[in-house]
């Protein structure tokens, strides 16, 4: 009887021994990341005052050996497969850094290809891809990870999304927060996410790494670069420039008609229709200018610092720091 009583406090006082030792060793190993992976990559030293609350582990895929960073779903594997694929050739790509206008950009794209094209439409996707006679993909793959845009002779077209950097940054740590399983490590603090991100050791990387190169093509003729920013301030003429971009002529009333269903709570309504528990996370604000608060003094600093070295011997100067 004594055994009884005695044998499951020695099981928990042992399983509460593990589970310190556990922790202890998790943060050891995110303090040793910390210091030779993110700190070095922001020109900082490490801070042994600073202490972390960690959500969870760092949960993301390493790809041709760390060069890039994709969601655990993304494997080596697939990757590879994916450089074998072919696109065809009126295939239309939009592509983003993440929470830069993926969907808003994507909608812009899907309405006036809809007016055109024969649309067949999957219910269990919908409204994210749309399959149709010359199909409209969304994606966040870097530039060499898509092989028709490798090779010059490839005359996909390309709409590529771009958005403030800093908004970026804060609508995507918005956004893992409200996914069960994340993209990368969550914190409690924005202030983490945003060491983490800086660094380029979330989920698709670096921001430079990642704009940059679909910059340098911006005057091939199948690349079109658009701004969430404008999208916002003067839609009429983004969707113009897109209608041009795809060959389509583009009337005022449809001009007027898209810039209405492109409306945030119109788009969140369509969202909803698809995927209604991720809305909140997909449509959350639909506004700009947050990085500018959410920022603190030092992390400007080290961006802005970061922003000019980064595009030095580029002209790049969309945003300026």
């Amino acid at each position: 009887m004594l055994w009884l009583i005695v044998y499951p406090i020695l099981r928990i006082r042992q399983l509460i021994k593990e589970w310190i030792q556990a922790t202890f060793k998790y943060l050891l190993r995110y303090d040793t990341f910390r210091r030779k992976v993110i700190y070095p990559k922001m020109g900082m030293q490490f801070d042994n005052s600073i202490k972390r609350t960690i959500d969870r582990p760092i949960l993301h895929s390493e790809i041709d050996g760390g060069k890039y960073h994709f969601p655990v779903f993304a494997n080596q594997t697939r990757i590879d497969e994916l450089r074998n694929s072919r696109l065809r050739e009126d295939d239309v790509l939009v592509v983003t850094y993440p929470k830069s206008g993926t969907h808003l950009c994507g909608y812009i794209v899907k309405l006036l290809a809809e007016k055109r094209r024969k649309i067949m439409q999957d219910p269990m996707v919908l409204p994210f891809y749309e399959m149709i006679q010359q199909r409209i993909l969304k994606t966040h793959l870097p530039l060499a990870l898509i092989p028709p845009c490798a090779d010059t002779t490839v005359k996909n077209k390309i709409v590529f999304c771009l958005r403030d950097p800093k908004d970026a940054c804060v609508s995507y740590y918005k956004f893992t927060l409200g996914l069960e399983i994340l993209t990368g490590p969550v914190y409690e603090s924005f202030h983490d996410w945003v060491e983490l991100w800086l660094a380029g050791c979330v989920d698709y990387g670096d921001w430079f790494d990642f704009v940059l190169p679909y910059w340098e093509h911006r005057h091939r003729d199948n690349v079109l670069i658009v701004t969430y920013e404008d999208i916002l301030k003067k839609p009429e003429q983004v969707i113009l420039d897109i209608g041009n971009h795809l060959g389509y002529t583009v009337t005022p009333e449809e001009v007027e008609e898209v810039k209405q269903k492109i409306q945030f709570n119109n788009m969140k309504q369509v969202i909803e229709k698809g995927n209604k528990p991720a809305a909140a996370s997909i449509m959350r604000s639909g506004k700009t200018g947050e990085g500018v608060t959410a920022f603190s003094e030092r992390h400007h600093r080290i961006f802005d610092k970061m922003f000019r070295e980064r595009i030095k011997g580029t002209d790049f100067d969309v945003y300026r720091y």
